[in-house]
């Protein structure tokens, strides 16, 4: 796309002010869907309402900026000069309480939920009511200058005229993220914004302006001050992209500096080396944006097990003959998941996932040649269809022939497995159950209980044997032998229910 020379330098005076209020029309496709979906009529009603009461409000936010993309419209947010007070006089509402400088009101109208601020002024404070003539406008080109980026620092009104104080519509068309104003200014307002402008860049496939991406690098370590909560949210919308979008976005955040200080655990995998032959794609950190790129699916568990699968091989390099190894590299790197998670606050479940594939990524290399048991208990973890996924990943990052091996194993490895699996609702078949061990051996509740089911298991599957009778004289056996080397023979009732010794 084009870019306008002219907007790439600013002066001071352009830079204290913002630049003449461009009032403009939408683009057709645009102001046809606003016409028409059913959360801009519920908004603009809003709108109405406020202003019969001698208030002004505006639609902001990237629900603009993704109406002119012609994406799907995920929220619409408000921007009105009515006190908080005011508004929940007039509407549903209830607290938000993102910020106490901008306080935030979600107004529940025609069921769509409008997270609704107060204008903001030059000092970043908020100011109702409104004392400029022509206050919409006016009041909103004040407010805009302290967002973030100029595609989405445009509004609309009730008769959807497009409010574009910084030209946003027109970084848009350039394919440029833009910091408003000054974009050194607002990083410092909110560090965040850095991680955002990589993100939004990813996801919008747009370009971050000179000037803008400069600011980035300067303030780069300042990401560190965000809350960890804040920075997992981000981080969590760039790896729900598809993985070719977060593979940009850690990119992106190398480039500009940031990936070291949000991510040190993966920049450490730079230059560490891998042999060729097995890993034409190149180094540690080549192939694990490999192994994220070639994700097609827009799963964020994924793409973040993906980023980190490898991690543990920062810690453990060793050379061999002049070969770098990797020894252990998957168990480091299940722990080293385990703190990044607890760091960046990700929920249990996320870490849990990560830790899970990270620990167990090696073992689909030789799958078809382990023991039937353990197949089965692979399947049988709860991570299992992820582990797969993640393994295919890796292996398509190091080319076809490998991905192609991979399927070959797994369906080696399924065959091997197929009488434990159920037909009818591809479930695994139990063994023995708890009730079973406790009836057929007499023993009391306990942790014993799991023992034989264990033990049980493991012979059963690995030995090919099905019959119920030899499952539960096995069970009894092991019941009667673990008994007495725990010193628990009274644990036993005495009786062997009808089934001998083996």
């Amino acid at each position: 796309m084009d870019n306008d020379p002219s907007r790439k330098d600013s002066s001071p005076d352009k830079k204290s002010t913002p630049p003449v209020l461009q009032i403009r029309s939408l683009p057709e496709q645009a102001m046809k869907t606003a016409s028409t979906h059913p959360a801009f009529s519920a908004a603009r009603e809003v709108i109405r309402i406020m202003g019969e009461h001698g208030g002004t409000a505006l639609i902001v936010g990237g629900a603009v900026r993704d109406l002119i993309l012609n994406r799907k419209i995920r929220d619409l947010d408000l921007a009105a000069d009515m006190n908080p007070a005011e508004i929940s006089e007039r509407f549903k509402t209830y607290p938000v309480g993102k910020s106490r400088d901008f306080k935030t009101l979600c107004i529940v109208h025609q069921g769509h939920h409008f997270e609704t601020t107060s204008f903001r002024g030059l000092n970043n404070k908020t100011v109702w009511p409104a004392t400029m003539q022509d206050q919409t406008r006016l009041v909103f080109s004040r407010d805009a200058m302290h967002r973030d980026f100029t595609i989405n620092a445009m509004a609309l009104d009730r008769d959807l005229n497009l409010i574009d104080p910084w030209e946003g519509l027109m970084d848009l068309k350039s394919g440029l993220i833009r910091g408003v104003q000054d974009p050194g200014a607002r990083i410092l307002e909110d560090e965040l914004r850095m991680l955002r402008a990589v993100r939004l860049a990813a996801e919008l496939g747009l370009n971050l302006e000179q000037e803008t991406a400069a600011a980035i690098k300067k303030h780069a370590q300042m990401i560190s001050k965000a809350a960890p909560e804040r920075i997992s949210r981000e981080l969590i919308k760039a790896a729900s992209l598809p993985g070719c979008g977060f593979a940009q976005s850690i990119r992106l955040m190398d480039d500009l500096g940031l990936l070291e200080h949000l991510l040190p655990e993966i920049t450490a995998l730079k230059n560490l080396p891998h042999d060729p032959r097995h890993h034409p794609e190149g180094d540690v950190f080549a192939h694990t944006l490999r192994a994220i790129e070639v994700n097609t699916e827009a799963d964020p568990v994924l793409n973040m097990a993906l980023l980190v699968h490898d991690a543990g091989k920062a810690e453990t390099i060793r050379f061999k003959q002049g070969q770098a190894t990797y020894p252990g590299h998957a168990r480091a790197g299940e722990k080293l998941a385990a703190s990044l998670g607890e760091r960046l606050r990700l929920s249990r479940e996320m870490i849990l996932a990560v830790q899970t594939v990270t620990a167990l990524h090696m073992h689909m290399h030789s799958l078809h040649l382990m023991r039937t048991s353990k197949i089965l208990e692979l399947m049988e973890n709860p991570f299992w269809g992820l582990l797969v996924n993640a393994a295919r990943c890796d292996q398509a990052a190091r080319g076809r022939k490998n991905l192609l091996e991979l399927e070959k194993n797994l369906a080696r490895a399924r065959d091997r497995v197929r009488e434990w699996v159920d037909e009818k609702n591809g479930c695994i078949k139990p063994v023995i159950t708890g009730r079973q061990v406790l009836e057929h051996t007499g023993i009391k509740p306990g942790p014993l209980v799991g023992t034989i089911i264990r033990k049980t298991t493991v012979w059963a599957r690995d030995n090919h044997i099905r019959d119920e009778s030899m499952i539960l004289k096995h069970a009894l056996h092991l019941a009667r032998m673990l008994s007495r080397d725990n010193g628990q023979d009274s644990a036993l009732s005495g009786t062997d229910h009808g089934h001998n010794q083996p």
